[in-house]
């Protein structure tokens, strides 16, 4: 018989799973910190986007190349590969130019490599320890590009939540204008008329879950808020400026979406030099803005903004590229399902898109997004809680049949005796 040969392995780290955490599966304290501190070397970028000077950035790659790290500065960009040992040493060792980049570079890191625990929208609060949350879309405009206006009566939308909650969703948001470039942005008053009641409704009814309104005006996020809504699901980045101050004077929940251009406005095209570079930057900045207004930190959650203001091939980029955004911090929403870069991917109409749109969430979620905004609940739900079943935290709590439950089957056709 012959030898056998050595069975190497690359430990993985898919999946928000840290070098120190596979590794304490094979060594013990002191070695475990040893060892981590070659393995979880990472790349970070830091774009200065507010005009940091040359010789700051400069300041930052010395120092950092002095405490064994890989440094390089141009354009207004730092590049560094550092362990999160070699970022303290440089920060401990440098001067005053240099610790601001610096700052922000441990920054990044640690947000990277950590995954928030929650959320809270008012008086409630999503765990993100275990799995992503599926967010069911209830719109309830005459003009939804995909529900054609199934759900655009109280009691249609009261019936569509209860069975989305049944089905597993952990919060729905509702809608009231339709944002597809065919359709026309509709007044304030006519908005608020549409989600209110339902908030109202729904509340009545005791749905059991955050409600969240998809509106970037201020005076209809008020309204549903006052209603008793929970969290307001802005995609146009703050565009108005008011909106941030109404949410926080409730102590609401706020998803602040990345945005290229305007809504319900499709323009030729979309140029980006560096897409997560723009995305990161645009909601670093709103989401700065949304704490200056009093949104507390815990209640902020951000969503790149796949389609709005991006070409297919940039939504691919994002889907490629998602994890990068964990470097901000912020619980991420993750919202594909059944939309146009997908159906031209496929070349197929948005009832048809069922399976790749499944296939986008399984990317967000494995890259780290915490909620996920669909509108197939079931099946998301379903690939929710298996991604989460594959997670340390979500294995910790997991409840597992003794035996695979057998389909039930038919009794067989007895034969006729009769002659």
């Amino acid at each position: 018989m012959n030898a056998t040969v050595s069975n190497a392995r690359c430990l993985a780290r898919e999946g928000g799973v840290t070098a120190r955490e596979r590794l304490s599966d094979y060594l013990e304290g002191a070695d475990v910190r040893a060892a981590a501190a070659l393995a979880d070397a990472s790349v970070l970028i830091l774009d200065a986007q507010h005009g940091e000077p040359a010789d700051v950035l400069d300041a930052a790659v010395a120092a950092l190349s002095r405490a064994g790290a890989f440094a390089r500065a141009s354009d207004g960009r730092l590049i560094a590969v550092a362990t999160r040992a070699a970022l303290d040493d440089a920060l401990a060792a440098s001067d005053e130019r240099a610790q601001r980049a610096l700052h922000e570079l441990l920054r990044a890191f640690d947000a990277a490599h950590a995954r928030p625990s929650r959320v809270r929208l008012r008086d409630r609060e999503l765990d993100l320890t275990e799995r992503a949350h599926v967010m069911g879309i209830l719109n309830v405009t005459p003009d939804s590009f995909y529900d054609r206006g199934r759900y655009s009566g109280v009691d249609a939308a009261r019936a569509r939540a209860a069975e989305m909650v049944e089905l597993g969703a952990s919060t729905i948001d509702i809608g009231g204008q339709s944002y597809a470039h065919w359709n026309p942005q509709i007044e304030a008053r006519e908005e608020a008329e549409r989600v209110v009641p339902v908030v109202e409704a729904l509340l009545r009814d005791r749905i059991g879950v955050p409600l969240s309104i998809d509106t970037f005006k201020s005076s209809v996020a008020d309204a549903a808020l006052a209603a008793g809504a929970h969290l307001i699901n802005d995609c146009s980045g703050l565009s108005d400026e008011r909106l941030a101050g109404v949410v926080a004077r409730y102590d609401a929940g706020l998803v602040v979406m990345h945005l290229k251009g305007k809504l319900n406005v499709r323009d030729a095209a979309y140029p980006y030099d560096d897409a997560l570079a723009e995305i990161c930057g645009f909601l670093r900045e709103r989401t700065d803005s949304a704490l200056a207004a009093g949104v507390a930190r815990d209640s902020l959650i951000v969503d790149p903004g796949l389609e709005f203001g991006k070409e297919p091939e940039t939504d691919l980029e994002i889907l490629e590229r998602f994890g990068d955004l964990r470097s901000l911090g912020y619980p991420i929403l993750f919202a594909a399902s059944r939309k146009s870069f997908i159906g031209r991917i496929f070349d197929r109409p948005a009832k048809e898109l069922l399976v790749p749109s499944l296939a986008t969430a399984a990317v967000g979620i494995a890259a780290g997004a915490g909620l996920v905004r669909v509108h197939d609940v079931e099946e998301t739900a379903q690939l929710a809680r298996m991604l989460g079943a594959i997670r340390r935290d979500g294995r910790r709590t997991l409840a597992i049949a003794p035996a695979m439950p057998r389909a039930e089957t038919p009794e067989p056709a007895r034969r006729s005796t009769s002659s």
